[in-house]
């Protein structure tokens, strides 16, 4: 398998990293290094590369949501069918192995009203879990964040400042556990170091072995926690 490689020079790094995303190889290094030392880097990394590739390409591509009934949704890990039910507007129940929504008669085709209460039960649940979560693994590795907020990302799935405050994003509870897990440490690991240096990925590593495969998971299957 033949591949096109995209090289980033940045000073915002100290050495070279290989980011495989949606079938795209891209390669993050100092400006300073060599470009033999940067093919020297893909040839050793070309078998793990192709087998990234061919990972991703067999990872079906999500088709946009309908909101109708039958259509799958995933819920830590596992899919739950969904049931349009009519009546009055009631909160969103997760009854009998499926995710029931109960919309007025005459609003059962707005999908975006069913969206909406969709949403707001994972918001409900993700403040839940990833508030157990934060608290339980802060206490082992002996941290408190200042402030826990659950909120919707375009492009990420939790951050950490300054001040203490972590965020996450609401889909991450759409994940298995062993995801979540990954990213409430990734996040907590931040309020030890605020930056994704070497140490900052030894502290990671200190909590979660296979973080790396974590990582990865989280890449190939992001299209298919958007709606």
């Amino acid at each position: 398998m033949k591949f096109e490689v995209q090289v980033r020079r940045t000073n915002r790094r100290k050495t070279a990293a290989i980011q495989v995303q949606q079938g795209v190889v891209q390669v993050v290094v100092p400006q300073t290094l060599s470009q033999q030392a940067i093919d020297d880097l893909i040839a050793k990394k070309s078998n793990w590369i192709r087998q990234k590739l061919v990972l991703q390409q067999s990872v079906p591509v999500s088709k946009p949501k309908q909101f109708v009934s039958g259509e799958s949704f995933t819920y830590l890990g596992r899919n739950y069918r969904l049931k349009v039910l009519t009546g009055q507007l009631q909160p969103t129940k997760l009854k009998h192995g499926y995710l029931q929504v109960t919309v007025p008669a005459e609003q059962k085709s707005d999908y975006q009203l069913i969206r909406h209460q969709l949403r707001d039960w994972y918001l409900h649940r993700a403040i839940d879990k990833l508030e157990t979560k934060t608290i339980k693994y802060a206490k082992q590795m002996g941290l408190q964040p200042t402030q826990i907020k659950v909120k919707e990302y375009k492009s990420r799935w939790g951050s950490c400042n300054s001040r203490g405050q972590i965020s996450y994003n609401w889909k991450i509870i759409m994940t298995p556990h062993r995801i979540i897990d990954y990213v409430v440490i990734h996040e907590l690991c931040h309020l030890i170091h605020l930056n994704h240096s070497k140490e900052y990925w030894q502290q990671v590593r200190s909590m979660v072995s296979d973080y790396q495969d974590r990582r990865d998971w989280l890449k190939t299957n992001a299209g298919l926690l958007d709606w």
